[in-house]
């Protein structure tokens, strides 16, 4: 590898912004440990929603751009101007919450324009939607400052969380298929049916239609909400889990994904008055499962894909992605079992992140010297998009 290119490789987006997501996300719960604190719990959902999750969007997305739209890489000073926008907003979150909202979405308006022009440069129309879906998470985060008062309370939230768990569906979409498909090649195994247009498009209805009900409250949302949960685990089933059995970040992957149908499942038993889960078993269900741990594994993802190594492993991510896993149980025993379950969830949240961190030191840190096998270029040969 020449200079200039291990240069351009040390630069790429995702290495600063994974780190500070994953810094990110051991500060938006390090503070429900600490003895006499009582930190808000609004506060701990933006930090989720407007802070963690926008950076992994952004490592994932702009790293992700040049082999989507055939393009050069984006600009470092952009990637830059980016990083210093959300590093003030997460400032402004801890120390004048009033602007740490605007800046927040400031932050995800950019990152989408950065798309968008990428995207319509390119003429690749079915990114359109992420960008869409960017557009209104940064609405979601203006709405708490510009129209307090106005809407009904949690709206936002509501609105940020159905924009996130719409962008895992559609990334989860393209990664998940593609990793199964390469891991099965590399064992000699054929990879399995491509799920019709039809199904896709019918699966992203029912979640379009299910997320929305929710979001406005509407009555009737129930009907919606059991098709949305039938059609994305027949979705999930259909990428064939078992597969993935023997090799854990592929795992991490299915088992984050299988917590999109399983929120809707909760959502279904609280609406139809069937269950002892309330709403909030199906926020943290959402938020840990389908987002904290799909994060989790996405970065793992990438990172070894873009250092050569798409299918390497180590007993320190294996732990990661096992703390990351057992998170959500924790935190919805929590809802049945009380509170005492609260100290469990916490510390697999954090174990989850901080083994990420030790597992990819070297690539986050000081990747100019990582070096790469001639197995691990071998294995590359294959690695699917994104």
């Amino acid at each position: 590898m020449s200079v200039s290119e291990s240069l351009a490789r040390s630069r790429q987006p995702f290495r600063p912004f994974f780190a500070l997501a994953a810094l990110d996300a051991i500060a938006g719960v390090l503070p429900w440990l600490l003895p006499d604190s009582s930190p808000s719990v609004n506060g701990h959902r933006e930090e989720l929603l407007w802070g963690m999750v926008p950076a992994v969007m952004a490592g994932f997305l702009l790293t992700a751009l040049p082999r989507w739209t055939r393009a050069p890489p984006v600009p470092a000073a952009l990637v830059d101007a980016l990083l210093l926008l959300w590093l003030a907003g997460r400032v402004a979150h801890w120390w004048w919450p009033d602007h740490g909202s605007l800046l927040a979405a400031a932050f995800i308006l950019g990152l989408a324009a950065t798309l968008g022009a990428r995207v319509i440069g390119a003429g690749k129309t079915r990114e359109y939607k992420i960008v869409a879906l960017l557009v209104l998470l940064a609405l979601s985060a203006l709405l708490p400052g510009v129209a307090a008062g106005r809407i009904p309370a949690g709206f936002p939230h509501r609105l940020a969380l159905a924009c996130v768990l719409a962008l895992v569906a559609i990334i989860s979409g393209r990664i998940i298929p593609a990793l199964t498909a390469t891991w099965l090649c590399l064992h000699g195994r054929g990879p399995g049916r491509r799920l019709p247009l039809l199904f896709e498009r019918a699966s992203a209805l029912a979640l379009a239609v299910a997320l929305s009900c929710w979001c406005l409250d509407l009555g009737g949302g129930t009907p919606a909400s059991a098709c949305a949960a039938i059609l994305h685990s027949a979705r999930l089933l259909a990428w064939r889990p078992r597969d993935a059995l023997g090799h854990p970040g592929l795992l991490a992957l299915y088992l984050a994904y299988g917590w999109l149908p399983a929120g809707f499942a909760l959502l279904f038993l609280h609406q139809a008055g069937l269950g002892s889960f309330g709403e909030s078993a199906v926020i943290h269900a959402w938020s840990v499962g389908a987002v904290g741990l799909m994060c989790l594994a996405v970065m793992a993802s990438m990172i070894r894909r873009q250092t050569r190594r798409p299918f390497s492993n180590s007993w320190t991510l294996t732990a990661a992605l096992a703390c990351g896993a057992t998170a959500v149980p924790a935190r919805l025993m929590a809802e049945v079992a009380g509170r005492i379950w609260l100290l469990p969830a916490a510390a697999c949240w954090l174990g989850a992140f901080l083994l990420f961190l030790l597992a990819f030191r070297a690539e986050l840190l000081w990747p100019s010297i990582r070096s790469r096998s001639p197995v691990d270029r071998t294995r590359a040969d294959a690695r699917p998009p994104g």
